[in-house]
């Protein structure tokens, strides 16, 4: 062979090889798997009556194993794994406050609690609309749970008036607080209005201290 051509092979050789090697490279080593897509958690559908529940009551006996009065101290807000599964998803964290009634305020000792829980955006929607807070104010003299709606009243109001009356006429088990002859809705100064009995029933309204949410409240008193 001449000297000309032999050194043209032996300059080709070393990048030969190196191509060769990477492609027997690429040919051993398997494909990584793709990354698998999150799932995004569902967006509870809420339709009214179907609060949860926030706080846990952890009874105290006296020395003779009887249980105490219900007081504050016995109460405390539930930890996020606690809850049920759906809403331990779309709630972010819960506030609880909590009074020790007396009785020249309340005609007799009882406690009044107001559980506040926080929602991640977009993981709840009543009628479609995105609820921010569920607030749920108990006492052995009154009730009051409310979604706190992520919009004006005015933009809504016929969304929710519609939605309302619609659920109010389908059968719904352990929906007493709908239970009624008529569905139509009263209008206020305030708000509407859906009287269930004489004890109460649903109220719609722009939030007090920020009009740029609504409340959405099952409420009774005694």
């Amino acid at each position: 062979m001449e000297p000309r051509i032999a050194r043209r092979i032996n300059r080709r050789l070393p990048a030969f090889c190196l191509l060769a090697t990477a492609a027997f490279a690429s040919l051993a080593t398997p494909p990584e798997p793709p990354v698998p897509m999150a799932v995004p958690a569902p967006v509870l559908q809420l339709s009214g009556d179907d609060f949860p529940v926030l706080i846990v009551h952890q009874p105290v006996r006296d020395e003779d194993g009887i249980p105490l009065p219900l007081a504050c101290d016995q109460i405390r807000g539930k930890r996020i794994d606690e809850l049920d599964p759906l809403w331990k998803q779309a709630i972010e964290r819960i506030h609880v406050d909590c009074d020790d009634l007396k009785r020249e305020a309340a005609g007799f000792d009882m406690v009044a609690t107001v559980a506040t829980g926080f929602l991640k955006p977009g993981m709840a929607e009543f009628a479609g609309i995105p609820v921010a807070e569920v607030r749920l104010m108990d006492s052995e003299k009154w009730g009051d749970y409310e979604y706190i709606l992520d919009r004006p009243y005015a933009e809504i109001r016929e969304v929710l008036e519609r939605f309302v009356e619609s659920h109010c006429r389908t059968p719904q088990d352990n929906r007493e607080v709908l239970a009624r002859d008529t569905c139509r809705l009263t209008e206020t100064v305030e708000g509407m209005y859906l009287e269930a009995d004489s004890l109460g029933g649903i109220w719609m309204h722009p939030q007090q201290d920020d009009p740029r949410r609504t409340v959405y409240a099952e409420v009774w008193a005694d």
